[in-house]
């Protein structure tokens, strides 16, 4: 299910104070095949991935993440190869092998690509991962989001959904995740922005931010900062002015009720 992006976006509001994120303490889930190394020492804020191989999550084990936004910069330092970089939102520790798994996925991949029967399609894109992924298909689930595997692609980047990344580089992001919305800007721009009911749930689960690799080498997550979302439902305050006027209707009220 598609959307339109609202205007009143929580990221298009007064940012909040972000802090630098110690990334040596994260870990790897991953199918085989990767190599993540936390760089930038002794702020331990970026982290490369060298290897080209299977899907790989890089998260804190344990975290809570709904309710704060993540920013940084994400750069491919190369031009081999032209697959999937990324991120998930709601993620449990070695929950990319579990039986009853649902998380969030947001992948960009740089070229439209057959492989094994699935069309990875160029773009930004955003899906629930959900299911038994104790023995999933890889291709059809990770690589082409087919109808009928654990994917369901939720909704595609408004100006990058068909618009792959560039060789060498380097974009900012953002993203907010709450219980019931998630929306992610990449260089200042707001290209996805969907809600639980749009992934076919009540709220989304809670769980971990993570970054995300499938088949691509050379990618760094660079300054990563962490800071508290926006309230996605703030209650309005009157004016000085209105309270001041109602309190002199009610005072109005008052006497005309004494009066007669």
């Amino acid at each position: 299910m598609y959307k339109t992006i609202a205007a009143a976006s929580l990221l298009l509001a007064a940012p909040a104070l972000a802090a630098p994120v110690d990334l040596s303490s994260w870990q790897a889930d991953n199918y085989g095949g990767a190599n993540w190394t936390v760089q930038n020492a002794p702020a331990n804020d970026s982290v490369f991935q060298s290897v080209n191989g299977n899907p790989t999550i890089f998260f804190e084990a344990g975290s809570l993440a709904q309710g704060t936004t993540l920013s940084g910069e994400i750069t491919v330092e190369t031009s081999a190869d032209d697959d999937f970089i990324g991120f998930v939102l709601g993620y449990s520790d070695d929950e990319i092998n579990a039986a009853n798994a649902d998380f969030i996925l947001v992948d960009w991949k740089q070229g439209t690509q057959n492989f094994g029967g699935s069309t990875g399609n160029a773009g930004l894109a955003a899906s629930r991962i959900s299911g038994d992924l104790t023995s999933v298909d890889l291709i059809d689930t990770y690589w082409g989001h087919d109808a009928g595997s654990n994917a369901f692609e939720i909704q595609r980047g408004t100006n990058l959904g068909a618009t792959g990344w560039n060789d060498n580089q380097t974009y900012t992001f953002d993203i907010v995740f709450t219980n019931s919305l998630i929306e992610v800007m990449v260089d200042g721009v707001l290209e996805l922005s969907f809600t639980a009911a749009d992934a076919g749930l009540a709220s989304f689960d809670d769980g971990a931010f993570g970054f995300y690799n499938y088949s691509q080498q050379s990618v760094r997550y660079a300054g990563i900062e962490e800071g508290v979302a926006p309230d996605p439902d703030p209650q309005p305050v009157p004016a000085p002015g209105a309270l001041g006027l109602l309190g002199l209707g009610v005072l109005a009220l008052a006497a005309r009720r004494r009066r007669s």
